[in-house]
């Protein structure tokens, strides 16, 4: 006598689709703003959001599923431990980040080549968008934050000269796909804006090249539009244009 295939439990069922439907709506964040549905920063906020709450959500709603599986011997307790792993997948980015205080980075969104006299922005004032970040410079106390948190940023010493150092860096600059704007040859300093792929968050970046009794010397500014905290992406920036510029063209 052959025993048919056992019916899935409804609650697997229920739980799959409302599985689907939560990676759904943390998808949707990035393309939402490449849509023009909502703010970069939104478009995040949402993500985050609705991948810590209803992924913590479908975890606890999975894990009573799952006893109730093992206790009715029902079938469906793949959908159901998938949806588990899927609500704790979820949950984990803001999850970390709570818990390691930021991912281990300062709240700061501005990083400087010189702190001392960090580069000021010209062509992109009143230009950055209705609430984005102020452009000044916070002083000491943001300088002493960068320092702590990354001292190998620092200016780009190259042999060579300046000319030749600013029209490198200008090529480096756009093959990283930076939006290049207020190119000023005489003063050998252009300002850009880069664009993150997924959320679309707009930074902002000044780079200026001085004659050295060596070479040259070339310092840059990257400040995020919106956000307290870069998350590190500033810096990280910074560390990889001098990494293309010193490698072999």
């Amino acid at each position: 006598m052959s025993m048919g295939q056992k019916k899935i439990f409804i609650g697997a069922r229920i739980l799959w689709a409302l599985a689907l439907l939560l990676l759904l709506i943390v998808i949707a964040g990035g393309p939402g703003v490449h849509l023009g549905l909502w703010s970069p920063l939104d478009g995040f906020i949402l993500s985050m959001r609705a991948g810590f709450m209803g992924g913590l959500a479908l975890a606890i709603l999975a894990l009573i599923i799952i006893i109730m599986i093992a206790v009715k011997k029902k079938a469906g307790m793949g959908k159901a431990i998938l949806s588990l792993l899927i609500g704790l997948i979820l949950a984990a980015p803001v999850g970390y980040l709570r818990l390691s205080g930021g991912g281990g980075v300062p709240p700061i969104h501005d990083i400087a080549t010189d702190t001392a006299n960090p580069l000021v922005f010209m062509a992109l004032v009143g230009k950055r968008g209705e609430g984005a970040n102020s452009i000044t410079y916070a002083g000491a106390e943001l300088a002493a934050q960068q320092k702590q948190s990354y001292p190998d940023v620092g200016p780009l010493l190259v042999d060579g000269d300046p000319d030749k150092a600013f029209s490198r860096s200008l090529d480096v600059a756009r093959d990283m796909g930076w939006d290049i704007t207020g190119v000023d040859a005489k003063a050998r300093r252009f300002e850009a804006t880069d664009h993150s792929f997924w959320f679309n968050f707009a930074d902002d970046i000044v780079v200026a090249v001085t004659a050295t009794d060596a070479g040259s010397r070339i310092d840059l500014r990257s400040v995020s539009r919106v956000g307290r905290s870069d998350l590190g992406v500033n810096a990280k920036r910074i560390m990889a244009f001098q990494k293309n510029y010193t490698a072999t063209p």
